[in-house]
């Protein structure tokens, strides 16, 4: 035998595979096999079909100790010769074709040709839009530039002048204080009179409005106690027809709960609003302190101005007295007094005229001054709202295009993986369909099985005559075990292929679940910055609306400045002023020293002091009467206060009533929290049951499911067990075929004509999958662009309701009405929780019934499964023993017809011509004898040592008992009773023993 003959098979490159799924990570031996752990998936199917491992090679010759193999000349770690175990398994698992998944539509495809260009259309319409914001804000913002370049300029110019006028005006105020420190003083006191006044007339105002506001509490805290008094009753007669319906006891007391919970919020709003109006009343009490502290203060000053009069009135005693003395130097200074007079009047009308102007314009400037300012602090605030709301803006703009480009690949990759799993669904029910087919043609095949058993013992004897036959025999079963082997690898495929298909759709289940999630956040922080970005736009409107108001302020101020300034010869009215002013006071220092000089001749005017008297006289009355108006004034803010203290005292009846009626709310509510507190935690407790006892049916259902995958597995194992057994039975099956009808060519054409009948069934199974994907596939495309057409209308819908919302406003204020109907609506949603709990209830109920239902039936498929098994393990035995049986016999009928044959032509001829001599054949004859002792004896201790080969061990032993039958005679050395002569070396015939 040449060493190409000799080349082992195992040792050839296999070709390249995809790896199967579920994917084994269990670890690998030194010869690089896989050993699975317990809790693999492998583990059963392995132990099922190889039930222990082994690592030697299967060789009839021992291994040597170079680790090569004698009889293929492969290493050991390689050998695969009369192998069928663990490893073949491995290598076939490794290597098996799995087939290519469904291939998902590119964008290329014709079908996709539609959605594309729906999908192109919408974004370039989307371009469009956002180009055209983006030129409109581009614009917005170089006229913002401009405006603010020219507000810069403008405030620029105005602190050079405001700082000009500054310092003019700071000079004015220093020389002008002296004169205007004693008007100052009269005014301040006017002033604080005024003042006092004016807050006492506010706070009575500020009381008469928190007044109106307690009534208006007031009305509404009875209304709410008498609504809630309403609702308490309601309650109560609600409480009194639930006790009476036993089946409704549970709904209602839950909605009672909801109700009794409302309550507790309006009584807790009830007190809070309880407490503000004694903080309310405790306020008015400081303000009533307050203000008779005031009115101390103000008697005080009454008391002062009494001594000041009192001083007056002295003072006035002395100038009667001085009076008569001065009399005549009046009457002669009266002629001199009326040209100083009239001088002085001129003076003061001019001083009078400059101090207004100089008023006007400091609170001109100082307005302008601060306005500046505010114009300034506006401007820098609007610059840094511009730029965090132009950052802001950038960052949600790229936030908005990364969440709408993860909200797209969402959407696609949800779309692909449902469209994946429709096609996993219908390829696993094709794969059942198939599955159900098999079943049948293992039930047709173990029929034909028990008729083709009967049909092999009868044919044997014909099959073994013939060594064409034999031969013929021998081709077939080669042929029988490829395709054998080839379809136990299809079928392995295709289960492979439906547990990966299986795997795939959860897998693709628990994606979606987490898109869903991530899209639904996004979704909401889309909304958020929505919000915000709406927010920031709002405001940056009104900035912008304040910057025009101050800029047209600003151009109005500047007009005026300039045309004063043209007015006065480039020269502020204050100089010139000034200048007169200096003047007039020369002339008046000139004339006042003339005049000192002439004061003693013209003391005959003071006559005309008696006019100062009488104006001083008018003076006092004026006071008096003012005095007069300020008891008035008094005598009323006193009766005010005893109204004030009137309503107080009416207030705390009030308050006192209302917290009598808090009391006996707080009571009934106390009942009925108790009464709501004990059906709360019995409901709890029923709750918590029913939770435990789903939460146990739970894991039950999930036990159960685990268990009825491993049955499954456990049956698709057994079926390959039943499969390899059926493949035997049929190889001994066609054993017979051939060897009776060995020159019929009446089959081939048969299963010629099968063969192409099964071809052109799965022809057509293959273009009524081809139509269906073709239709759902085109289906798709509809639907894919009727979504985008969808989704461009809601945009447009948002779009014009945000417009709207911005043209119009949203109102922040809601009426009654609207607060009532939000009660109607929450009253519903009580009412539907209520329907959805007692509808919840219902299928509890059901999926009870249906989890006893299901528990029945596992119990049920459970019991099967394991009749099943023993029944498998049985029928395995049996085989097993029927092969053994098989072979032993054949093995004997095969020795037996050689030795009739023999022995029938040794009787005819009555000698057996053998072509060595007597001695040789007898030794030959007891060395084969010892050697198959031996041979024997090696088995046996393989036995003992390995005794999960015992099947193989067992047919080589019955191949070494049958070594002659038990009746034949036995060849000796000599025969006693006849001897015949030997002539030369020539061959001697020997006799046989009777």
């Amino acid at each position: 035998m040449s060493e190409d003959h000799r080349a082992c098979p195992c040792t050839e490159s296999p070709k390249e595979s995809r790896p199967s799924l579920p994917e084994c990570v269990c670890p690998r031996d030194e010869h690089d096999l896989v050993k699975h752990h317990e809790n693999c998936v492998y583990y059963r199917n392995e132990e099922l079909i190889f039930p222990q491992d082994h690592e030697a090679c299967e060789c009839y010759e021992p291994p040597p100790e170079d680790g090569i193999c004698a009889c293929c000349r492969c290493p050991l770690d390689k050998c695969r010769c009369a192998k069928a175990g663990r490893e073949v398994f491995d290598e076939w698992r490794s290597k098996r074709d799995i087939g290519a998944m469904p291939a998902v539509l590119e964008a290329s495809h014709p079908l996709m040709q539609r959605f594309q260009q729906t999908l192109k259309q919408f974004l370039e319409k989307e371009n469009a839009i956002a180009q055209d914001e983006i030129l409109n804000l581009r614009e917005e913002l170089r006229l913002s530039k401009v405006a603010y370049e020219k507000d810069l300029e403008a405030i620029y110019r105005s602190d050079h002048d405001t700082n000009a006028q500054r310092v003019l005006i700071e000079e004015y105020e220093s020389t002008l204080a002296q004169s205007a420190a004693d008007r100052r003083a009269a005014e301040q006191k006017s002033r604080e009179a005024n003042d006092q006044y004016r807050n006492a007339k506010e706070k009575l105002d500020q009381h008469i409005v928190t007044e109106r506001e307690a009534t208006e509490e007031l009305e509404a805290l009875t209304s709410l106690c008498k609504q809630l008094e309403s609702w308490r009753e309601e309650t109560e007669s609600d409480l009194t027809v639930s006790q009476r319906m036993s089946d409704k006891m549970r709904a209602e007391k839950r909605a009672l709960a909801d109700e009794k919970r409302q309550l507790d919020m309006i009584i807790y709003g009830l007190s809070n609003e309880v407490w503000k109006l004694e903080s309310k009343l405790e306020m008015f009490q400081k303000q009533m302190e307050i203000k008779n502290n005031e009115m101390e203060n103000v008697n005080d000053k009454v008391t002062a101005y009494a001594a000041e009069l009192e001083d007056l009135e002295l003072d006035k005693k002395r100038l009667v007295s001085l009076w008569n003395s001065v009399l005549m130097n009046i009457q002669q200074r009266d002629r001199v007094y009326d040209s100083v007079r009239d001088d002085y009047r001129v003076l003061q009308e001019n001083y009078r005229t400059l101090l207004n102007n100089l008023e006007i314009t400091k609170k001109v400037t100082m307005e302008e001054m601060n306005k500046g300012k505010e114009i300034a602090m506006n401007k820098d605030k609007l610059e840094y709202d511009l730029t965090n709301a132009n950052k802001l803006y950038e960052t949600e703009e790229s936030k908005r295009v990364n969440l709408v480009a993860q909200i797209a690949e969402l959407t696609e990759s949800i779309d692909m993986t449902q469209r994946d799993q429709d096609l996993l669904t219908s390829e696993n029910q094709t794969m059942r369909n198939i599955l159900k087919s098999t079943e049948k043609e293992y039930d047709h095949r173990v029929e034909q099985k028990l008729k083709l058993e009967n049909e092999i013992l009868t044919n044997l004897q014909e099959c073994l005559l013939n060594d064409k036959a034999v031969e013929s025999m021998a081709n077939g079963i080669k042929k029988m075990r490829e395709i054998s082997r080839k379809q136990e690898i299809a079928l392995m495929a295709m289960e492979n292929q439906h547990a990966k298909m299986m795997l795939d759709i959860e897998l693709h289940r628990n994606r979606q679940a987490k898109n869903k999630i991530v899209l639904d956040d996004t979704q909401a922080k889309v909304r958020e910055r929505e919000k915000e970005i709406e927010g920031l736009q709002e405001k940056y409107d009104q900035k912008a609306l304040i910057i025009l108001r101050k800029q047209r302020e600003l151009d109005i101020i500047i007009k005026k400045y300039n045309a004063l300034k043209e007015v006065f010869d480039l020269k502020s009215p204050q100089e010139r002023r000034i200048e007169e002013l200096e003047q007039q006071i020369k002339s008046l220092r000139e004339r006042t020293e003339n005049m000192q000089h002439e004061w003693l001749r013209l003391q005959g005017h003071v006559v005309k002091l008696t006019a100062q008297h009488h104006k001083i006289i008018a003076d006092v009355n004026l006071i008096n009467k003012q005095i007069q108006i300020c008891d008035q004034k008094t005598m009323r803010i006193q009766a005010e206060c005893l109204h004030v203290d009137e309503e107080k005292a009416r207030v705390e009846r009030s308050l006192r009533e209302l917290r009598g009626r808090l009391e006996l709310l707080e009571r009934t509510r106390k009942d009925s929290t108790e009464r709501n507190q004990n059906a709360i935690k019995a409901n709890v407790a029923v709750t918590h049951e029913y939770v435990a006892n789903l939460k146990d049916a739970e894991t039950e259902i999930i036990q159960l499911e685990e268990d009825i995958e491993a049955m499954e597995k456990d049956k698709i194992n057994l079926t390959q067990d039943l499969d390899r057994v059926q493949r035997e039975a049929l190889i001994w099956q066609r054993k017979g075929i051939l060897a009776v009808d060995l020159k019929r060519n009446i089959q081939n054409a048969k299963s010629a004509a099968g063969e192409i009948g099964q071809m052109r069934a799965e022809i057509h199974r293959m273009e009524v999958r081809r139509e269906q994907l073709r239709k759902t596939g085109e289906k798709l495309a509809e639907d894919l662009a009727l979504y985008v057409t969808r989704r461009e209308t809601v945009i447009e819908k948002s779009r014009a309701a945000a417009a709207v919302e911005k043209a119009h406003g949203t109102s922040s204020q809601t009426s009654q009405s609207t607060y009532h109907h939000k009660l109607r609506l929450v009253k519903a949603d009580v009412a539907r929780v209520t329907k959805d709990l007692a509808e919840t209830k219902q299928r509890y109920e059901t999926l009870e019934t249906e989890q006893v239902r299901l528990e029945r039936e596992v119990a049920d498929t459970s019991a099967l499964n394991a009749q099943i098994e023993e029944r498998v393990a049985t029928l395995m035995r049996h085989t097993q023993e029927a092969e053994k049986q098989k072979q032993w016999l054949l093995e004997r009928v095969v020795r037996s017809q050689r030795l009739g044959s023999e022995l029938g032509t040794a009787i005819k001829r009555q000698t057996v011509h053998v072509r060595k001599p007597k001695t040789i054949v007898v030794t030959e004859y007891k060395q084969a004898k010892t050697l198959n002792d031996k041979m024997k004896y090696i088995v046996e201790k393989l036995l003992n040592e390995y005794p999960y080969l015992s099947d193989r061990l067992e047919v080589i032993a019955n191949t070494l008992d049958i070594h002659t039958p038990t009746d034949t005679p036995t060849l000796v050395e000599e025969c006693v009773c006849i001897r015949e002569e030997v002539e030369g070396p020539q061959e001697v015939p020997e006799r046989l023993e009777d």
